[in-house]
């Protein structure tokens, strides 16, 4: 394919943003200023630049920008953060540190959002619902409890202010086309603001055919038909009460390997017709006063993922369902240098699933019942010096209603930070983070076929009643740098991280067999806990602004070994540099911009399983993007994209299906 008109379309756009010297102002703006950024990923609204924890936050701009399918997508392309499971964004995970699938929690709007279940799909909000994303990185179940163990993703959705602008109605409609699955895309968003009430509604829907790699080839059955909504009702009846109603909800249709991060096969992978759909409803009470002792919020959640599937050969169906009810209630009071955050999270997990046909998986149906108190406190020793502690306990008990059986645990997690501001330009922090996750019941109570070689020779899942939980512990040292006037009127941001978390008890799933001598065996499946394993590794990150200029730098690097053996770990992602450099136009009438991602070959593969020295090449990638809000017509938008420019063929370390191609995004904007 020729690039050369692709290119040229990219760089009119630039000569476009000469031409309109006087051009109004436009929506977006890449690269926000930090300490204007609102996280929630600590469970309490703080700006980005005061948290000193290893964190990574996108807002709406930086979204839109990269105009992403998967939330994946989004976070790629930051440090020791990256995707997994292949292209098709429906199997797509994400790694942080190492430490991917459920030993990440994700959060939207501050409720937990657990569902982990063989090999489907376990993120589904969509990025045209988003208007930030945060990535902590390093255990914080003293903040959120199990599953905490590599950090938190933190989503957060549109709100109708975010689309009113001060004015009593506000929305938009936006389509888009991406050439290389012929995907159409179509959101559309509306917010009304009246007196003490305001509300939201907001719908996308996506249509794709198969995605064609780097070589020209298609990946096939990777086609999909996605839609959702997004609702929400905000309603102040006084100055110190807001109440917030939210309701979201999605749609999935589309064949794909039961397996979606690997090829289609014949004898254990096979093609199925999937329908997944997902019901998220909240209901959230902040009351504020006014006075240093009360700054209270409640929220009642109730999360459903529910997948029926048919395998395409012979109609053979499952059933997988998942229902999570939730409260959380938290406090913050403010007593002279002492500022405390305490509360406590209940929850109830209700798993079923139904496989037809011989020869296969029993997955249990399950309770899950998890009940947690919490205390974070922040003390200002002097000007600067802090110290932050924070102490966690929970208590979860899995009941097998088809086994009879019953698990119950508890954990403790605890955090301890000391924080030096030596001067106004520079943050250090030495932390200790510990952080559990409790075995899930398909890995207490699976029991059944895992898969057949042939008839009667079929490899069987063993139930561990005995599976301990996961911990981790770890000690990491931070810094924070600010300089402005460096080359002028500019301003340089600097952090950087250094880390070593210890996990003991690791859970993974152990095949067994098959063997043939001395007798035919076809072996076993079960998860085991695994001693202790060692993940070290540092990241840094800067940001350098200079009136239009925009350039961000990102490195992580991670090492992962397993002490007990001296075999490195698995799935430890590769070595990678990004670079995202953009310039704004025309008093931000355009923005154009180039992405760089830079992932080294992962040669650090020296483990038992690995007999025949399998390892993983680098690649690089260069992705263009321009953002236009031309003078002559108010309210509309341009957005294009040329991902992969090269059209590089590669495939992700430990990733089994090649990346997309190249890929031309053109979206169309009109805002009210």
């Amino acid at each position: 394919m020729n690039t050369k008109p692709l290119v040229s379309a990219f760089f009119l756009l630039v000569l476009a943003g000469h031409a309109n010297g006087d051009a109004t102002e436009t929506e977006k703006q890449i690269g926000q200023d930090m300490e204007h950024i609102v996280v929630t990923a600590t469970r309490t609204e703080r700006n980005a630049s005061e948290v000193m924890r290893s964190l990574s936050v996108l807002d709406r701009a930086q979204i839109d920008s990269i105009q992403g399918q998967s939330l994946g997508d989004l976070v790629n392309a930051l440090p020791n953060i990256t995707l997994a499971g292949g292209p098709r964004a429906g199997s797509q995970t994400i790694n942080i540190r190492g430490l991917g699938g459920n030993k990440l929690l994700q959060t939207v709007d501050g409720a937990r959002l657990s569902f982990e279940s063989g090999h489907r799909p376990s993120y589904y909000l969509d990025p045209a619902l988003l208007k930030g994303v945060e990535a902590l990185r390093g255990p914080a179940s003293s903040l959120w409890g199990s599953g905490a163990l590599g950090g938190v993703v933190a989503q957060r959705t549109l709100d109708p202010v975010d689309l009113t602008d001060g004015d009593d109605i506000g929305g938009f409609i936006r389509s888009g086309y991406n050439d290389n699955n012929q995907q159409h895309t179509t959101t559309v968003a509306v917010g009304v603001e009246l007196g003490s009430i305001d509300w939201l509604l907001s719908g996308y829907y996506r249509d794709s055919d198969d995605l064609e790699m780097g070589n020209g080839e298609t990946l096939a059955d990777s086609s999909s038909q996605d839609s959702g909504v997004l609702a929400k009702l905000n309603w102040q009846p006084a100055d110190d009460h807001i109440l917030q109603l939210n309701y979201r909800a999605s749609n999935s249709d589309g064949s794909v390997p039961s397996n979606g991060a690997a090829e289609v096969n014949e004898t254990s992978n096979f093609l199925i017709e999937r329908e997944t759909r997902t019901h998220n409803a909240s209901a959230r009470w902040d009351f504020n006063p006014g006075n240093n002792g009360l700054d209270s919020q409640a929220l009642l959640y109730w999360n459903q993922v529910e997948i029926d599937e048919a395998r395409v050969s012979d109609g053979r169906g499952d059933a997988t369902s998942l229902d999570e009810y939730g409260l959380n209630v938290m406090n913050v009071s403010k007593v002279g240098h002492l500022t405390l955050q305490y509360g406590a999270d209940i929850y109830r997990e209700e798993f079923s699933a139904f496989r037809s046909g011989d020869n296969r998986p029993l997955p249990p149906e399950a309770t899950s019942d998890v009940w947690s108190v919490y205390l974070q406190s922040q003390f200002q020793l002097t000007d600067g010096w802090r110290l932050d502690l924070g102490l966690r306990h929970d208590d979860f008990t899995t009941e097998a209603e088809n086994l009879n059986d019953e698990r119950s645990e508890s954990s403790t997690s605890s955090t301890l930070a000391l924080v030096w501001q030596p001067t106004d330009w520079a943050d250090l922090a030495l932390r200790y983070d510990e952080a559990f996750r409790a075995p899930t019941s398909e890995e207490l109570y699976t029991s059944g076929t895992h898969f057949c070689l042939g008839r009667g020779f079929c490899n069987r899942f063993v139930p561990n009643n005995q599976l301990e939980a996961e911990n981790a512990s770890n000690v990491e040292l931070l810094g924070k740098f600010t300089f402005s006037n460096v080359l002028g009127a500019d301003r340089l941001t600097i952090e950087g991280a250094v880390f070593d978390n210890r996990v003991d008890n690791f859970i993974e799933q152990v095949v067994s067999g098959p063997s043939f001598f001395p007798f035919p065996d076809a072996g076993t499946t079960t998860w085991i806990n695994v001693s202790d394993a060692d993940i070290q590794g540092f990241e840094l990150q800067t940001q350098y602004q200079r009136g239009g200029l925009n350039l961000a730098l990102g490195y992580g690097q991670t090492r992962g070994e397993d002490n007990a053996t001296g075999d490195d770990l698995t799935n430890i992602p590769a070595d990678t540099l990004s670079a995202d450099l953009n310039y704004t136009f025309a008093e931000r009438a355009l923005v154009t911009g180039l992405r760089v991602v830079h992932a080294a070959s992962q040669r650090n593969t020296d483990y038992m399983e690995n007999t025949t020295g399998i390892s993983y090449d680098g690649y690089s990638v260069v992705d263009l993007y321009a953002i236009w809000s031309p003078r002559q017509l108010p309210g509309i938008q341009f957005d294009l994209n040329i991902n992969n420019v090269g059209d590089k063929f590669y495939t992700r370390a430990w990733d089994q299906l090649p990346e997309s191609g190249r890929e031309i995004i053109l979206s169309a904007r009109y805002s009210l």
